[in-house]
């Protein structure tokens, strides 16, 4: 069986993140977020942010990518709680369920929902 890295493959992966981030922007609780940092979408700064999110995604995946953030320190001072994350899970699963089979939507979904995590602590300021 192949990972989800490679039965994503990058034009998938770019399609994922813009279809699931539009979602992101329109829903009431995450949208407003989101919007108040980047920007209205898909202007602002999407372009530049979708792009780092897609090295992110492949660096996770084990693929090539030349990311070096820190994505937990990027969930500070957000104004972010758990049930921001618990919705970005439920929205997270379902382009995934679109783009991509079952076996590698399961093994995303549960790739993010153990980042959780991590970046709520540090949004929570508790690292």
């Amino acid at each position: 069986m192949s990972s989800p890295s490679a039965r994503l493959g990058d034009e998938r992966l770019r399609r994922l993140l813009w279809v699931f981030y539009a979602r992101v922007t329109r829903d009431e609780l995450l949208g407003p977020v989101f919007t108040r940092r980047m920007g209205p979408f898909p202007r602002g700064g999407w372009s530049v942010h979708l792009a780092r999110l897609e090295g992110f995604w492949r660096a996770v995946l084990g693929g090539p990518s030349a990311y070096r953030g820190q994505p937990g320190p990027a969930h500070a001072a957000l104004g972010i709680d758990a049930a921001h994350f618990d919705r970005w899970l439920e929205l997270w699963g379902e382009p995934l369920r679109d783009e991509v089979d079952p076996p590698g939507a399961e093994a995303l979904l549960a790739l993010a929902g153990r980042m959780r995590v991590s970046l709520e602590r540090h949004a929570r300021g508790s690292v």
